[in-house]
């Protein structure tokens, strides 16, 4: 009886798992926040106080509310400018590529105690067993310059700051939902093993051009390369040299069956 009973329970929270829902709430430019069935946040490239497409709301940080995780996928301010002080205020753990972590533990931007960093490959499951982060490749330039607050620098160093590797994220949640957020990067062959690898149902990618794939660019890697479901696209509009739309992405990919989810900085959608 106490067999059955457990059973029961376990089949009934399994099944509530996995009708559960990944919030995604895309903030502009790279700034992604993603709440995961069982309430954990997870934020990606944080640059929301001086981001001209983020709503005002969020330009203070604490209405993000709890944040569990915070995702750096490069050291461009446009990426981290408000990494040290959502972390302090947050105390949340932060992934990094394993020479941002390094750099910037030992310029006090980041706690030793919360950063784990790796490199492209590497799994990590920090805020519990059942939301996985894989870091993988991105095609892109990585320093930090003397504009990221929280840098203690000697006047006469370099201007920039070593960061490793640009990178990407592959996040796997409880129930079963798996995101591919491209960080910025250039369309790369290996796209096509982040489809076989880890089959994501949604991806974020850029779009702006310049700095990163644009429209032409995105749509080759989704339709050949990736393959989602669905795909948001970011890192578009926020200073006129990649103003780029999703209108011009939807137009090259036509008649995929790729979804084109075009929201608005401060929109949010479940999954």
């Amino acid at each position: 009886m106490i067999r059955r009973i457990l059973l029961i329970a376990i089949g009934f929270w399994a099944s509530s798992v996995l009708a559960a829902e990944v919030e995604v709430l895309w903030l502009g430019h790279a700034t992604v926040k993603f709440t995961s069935v069982e309430g954990k946040v997870i934020v990606v490239d944080p640059f929301l106080t001086t981001n001209p497409k983020t709503p005002a709301k969020y330009r203070d940080l604490k209405a993000l509310g709890k944040v569990d995780l915070i995702l750096v996928t490069h050291g461009h301010r446009d990426h981290v400018y408000d990494l040290k002080e959502l972390a302090d205020l947050s105390g949340a753990t932060v992934v990094s590529p394993y020479g941002f972590a390094f750099n910037m533990v030992s310029l006090g931007v980041l706690d030793i105690e919360k950063s784990i960093g790796m490199n492209k490959g590497g799994t990590v499951s920090p805020i519990g067993r059942g939301i996985k982060i894989h870091m993988v490749p991105a095609e892109h330039a990585s320093n930090v310059d003397f504009t990221m607050p929280g840098l203690k620098l000697d006047p006469l160093a370099p201007r920039m700051v070593d960061a490793g590797p640009a990178v990407g994220y592959v996040i796997e949640f409880e129930n079963g939902f798996t995101v591919y957020h491209s960080g910025d990067t250039a369309i790369f062959l290996e796209m096509e093993l982040i489809r076989e690898f880890y089959e994501p149902d949604l991806a974020l990618v850029s779009i702006g051009g310049h700095f990163t794939m644009d429209p032409v660019g995105a749509a080759y890697a989704l339709n050949k390369l990736i393959k989602p479901k669905q795909v948001i696209p970011i890192h578009y509009g926020t200073f006129p040299v990649i103003n780029r739309t999703p209108a011009e992405l939807k137009a090259v990919l036509k008649e995929s069956p790729i979804k084109v989810l075009d929201l608005e900085p401060g929109q949010a959608m479940r999954f």
